[in-house]
């Protein structure tokens, strides 16, 4: 399908979250990055609507507004009061907005407007035990229904997250996609090798598949590493940490390990585990709805139960020669969520009101 209409486009992108050279941050910067600089490269003209500052963001070939400066100083500065300096926006002056988030506040007034959905504060809210944390994700929530039904089209991550919203016809299941260009196979490293992308201390659990390496995987395979891209907790044999790193820098840990964890309780979508897909490298983790859905319940990765995951990651670490029965269909499946392949996806949502140039 193409959209009529070869002019370049004026498309405003709502993206709080970019990546910082500042600190760490999660997928979702890294989409609205990415989906920034594919729009230039396709002729466009976007503009992102931020709490970073342009000095923060490395490579932006788009233009960046600060809405709010120093918003990651308090959750209520980051989440309430930084989405309500959005009001005072007006986005008349484009034909296009593609929203992230943080725009329950901001006003519509006659710009298609379409919401992406990374995920659910509902979910979260499910798997995190701090009280005043809980309090915070249900007022996400309510307000994720809010920027949900004031959008013309809503696209979400999996069909989970869909699941948890009123249902519209104009909306739509659309997977994140990744840089085939960039997340690619290559040769893997000497020592058997396990990969861990994401928080110690959250949903992620890192920190508890860090205690299965020091406790199981490293005194049956006394070669084996973990390297951990997260922020540097305690010293162990075979563990390497790697706070910040750029993409390419990541991208050459996921085609380097033999295999990728990550044991979350819960992952809306689980980009990091698409990235190991792309990088043919075998994801073996324990159920969630983003991995359920990503690995087509086991036919692209091993998803196995709490007690089972140390004897299956010390099981894939010794035999690389059986990881083609799921990396090689994973492989296939993932270059098909490559940019070039779903970044029309977006575009074609605000197809019915504005024409749009998807080459």
């Amino acid at each position: 399908m193409r959209i009529l209409g070869a002019t370049s486009k004026a498309i405003a992108v709502i993206a709080y979250e970019l990546p910082s050279v500042r600190e760490r941050t999660g997928g979702v910067s890294h989409f609205n990055h990415r989906l920034c600089n594919r729009l230039i490269e396709m002729g466009h003209r976007v503009t992102a609507y931020s709490v970073r500052t342009p000095d923060e963001v490395q490579d932006a070939a788009y233009r960046i507004e600060t809405v709010a400066e120093n918003a990651s100083q308090g959750r209520l500065r980051r989440y309430y009061a930084a989405p309500l300096l959005g009001r005072k926006l007006s986005f008349d002056a484009y034909d296009l907005v593609l929203s992230s988030g943080d725009d329950w506040a901001m006003r519509r007034t006659g710009t298609p407007w379409v919401r992406i959905m990374h995920g659910s504060a509902w979910r979260e809210l499910t798997h995190n035990k701090r009280a005043l944390r809980k309090v915070n994700l249900l007022l996400q929530y309510a307000l994720e229904q809010v920027s949900a039904a004031r959008s013309d089209i809503t696209l979400f991550n999996s069909r989970d997250t869909r699941g948890l919203y009123p249902k519209r016809k104009s909306d739509k299941v659309v997977h994140l996609p990744i840089d085939a260009r960039r997340f690619s196979p290559g040769p893997k490293s000497d020592a058997p090798t396990l990969l861990f992308v994401g928080g110690l201390d959250s949903r992620k659990r890192g920190r508890w598949l860090l205690k299965l390496f020091n406790e199981r995987i490293r005194p049956s395979i006394p070669e084996a590493q973990l390297w951990m891209v997260c922020d540097p907790s305690e010293e162990a044999p075979g563990v390497t940490y790697f706070r910040m790193v750029t993409q390419d820098q990541l991208a050459d840990l996921y085609r380097q390990a033999h295999v990728f964890c990550m044991p979350s309780t819960y992952e809306g979508f689980g980009l990091p585990y698409l990235e190991a897909m792309a990088s043919g490298t075998l994801v073996v983790t324990t159920p969630n709805p983003g991995a359920i859905e990503l690995l087509a319940g086991g036919e692209y990765g091993r998803i196995v139960e709490d007690g089972a995951l140390a004897d299956a990651l010390i099981e894939s670490l010794l035999s690389p020669v059986n990881h083609g029965r799921w990396t090689v269909p994973a492989l296939r499946w993932a270059r098909n969520h490559d940019w070039s392949v779903l970044v029309d996806e977006f575009l074609l949502a605000g197809a019915g009101q504005v024409g749009v140039n998807t080459r």
